[in-house]
């Protein structure tokens, strides 16, 4: 079944358009209600594509979950015992290569992925679900190696995440995740360094 975009907050529709006819990252009444109910939300990125994958656990608690036809419908998905939505949205990963040359659209063989363990939890991510509304078009930005001099002396990299929301002609940038670690437990891998 597919749907329409909204644009009235009572509009209900479940029909898609063609892949063709849609922007990247165009979110659906059902995308937005999967990443306000998700308990752990992932973002990818890599060549210039992008996805969110919105998930529900098959435990709660000790007892198996049974997920009711609402959250089947929304998260599709089954991945073992749990369940997913996947939503395509463009994503940069902008940043310096290895020969110190920034990139501003696409680092060239990077790759990026963050994750929301406990996305009910976390104020900022609910924060942006709430604000989020069917029709919206939403873009994953990574920035590679934000480092200052006292984090590059200790061989740690800053990565930041940020989440992009054009609605019609306004867009909203929302920072997600900053991360500080070594090499290899970064945010972005592949041929950032600085």
């Amino acid at each position: 079944m597919v749907e329409h975009p909204c644009t009235e907050p009572d509009h209900d529709h479940t029909d898609q358009p063609t892949p063709e006819e849609q922007p990247q990252g165009l979110l659906y009444i059902s995308d937005v209600q999967a990443l306000r109910r998700a308990e752990a939300v992932s973002f990818h990125a890599s060549d210039g594509a992008g996805f969110i994958h919105a998930s529900l656990t098959a435990l709660t608690g000790d007892q198996p979950r049974i997920y009711t036809a609402k959250e089947q419908h929304l998260f599709g998905e089954a991945v073992d015992r749990d369940r997913r939505r996947r939503i395509d949205v463009a994503a940069d990963i902008v940043g310096y290569d290895a020969r110190r040359r920034w990139h501003e659209r696409q680092l060239p063989g990077a790759t990026a992925f963050a994750s929301i363990g406990g996305a009910q939890f976390e104020d900022v991510w609910r924060s942006v679900a709430g604000f989020l509304r069917a029709g919206d078009v939403v873009h994953l930005r990574w920035r590679a190696d934000n480092n200052t001099d006292q984090l590059i002396a200790r061989g740690l990299h800053r990565d930041e995440l940020s989440i992009l929301v054009q609605r019609g002609k306004r867009l909203w940038t929302f920072l997600l995740d900053v991360s500080v670690r070594p090499s290899d437990a970064r945010m972005v891998t592949g041929p950032a360094r600085r």
